[in-house]
């Protein structure tokens, strides 16, 4: 499935997930009461805890217009949506839908396919025609009629002795 930068990907809940909102929300409370005191180095600490409390949250895959609506709600959310961080194409699904995932573990993998790689075999003859950086064309069965273009990016150093070819990326 082709996906775009931002796409809807999986809302989930999670208890610690849970606990790092309530913490941003009380960060928040604490530096709106210490905002009429003289204490400056205690307002600074309760400025850099909200600070730390937003990039939890960053880490745990939220946005940050999420992080602000938690901010203003005052509230936590009990099941977060989780967005698509980059475009490209889910090439992999690792989790089903009400399947217990743990922290850190993956539940898609997406693939910015818009750059690949093509390796090819080069015969030993043709090595004396081929050089790092130099643009090639070339075209597949799969898509018949369309030509792509590249440019050679490493050309393997050691020769195949059964089929006499370099492998050529």
């Amino acid at each position: 499935v082709e996906v775009k930068k931002g796409d809807h990907m999986v809302s989930l809940y999670s208890p610690d997930l849970l606990s790092a909102q309530e913490e941003l929300i009380q960060a928040v409370e604490a530096v709106k009461n210490l905002k009429d005191t003289g204490m400056s180095l205690i307002k600074d600490r309760a400025a850099a805890t909200v600070e730390a409390s937003r990039e939890k949250l960053r880490r745990w895959g939220l946005n940050d217009e999420q992080i602000a609506s938690i901010e203003v709600k005052k509230q936590p959310d009990k099941h977060i949506t989780i967005f698509s961080p980059i475009s490209g194409v889910v090439i992999h699904k690792h989790a089903l839908e009400g399947e217990y995932v743990k922290t850190g573990s993956q539940i898609y993998t997406i693939a910015d396919l818009s750059r690949v790689w093509i390796k090819l075999d080069a015969y030993e003859s043709d090595l004396a025609w081929l050089h790092y950086g130099q643009e090639v064309e070339f075209s597949t069965e799969a898509f018949p009629g369309q030509s792509f273009l590249g440019k050679v990016a490493f050309i393997d150093p050691i020769l195949n002795p059964k089929t006499r070819t370099v492998k050529v990326r």
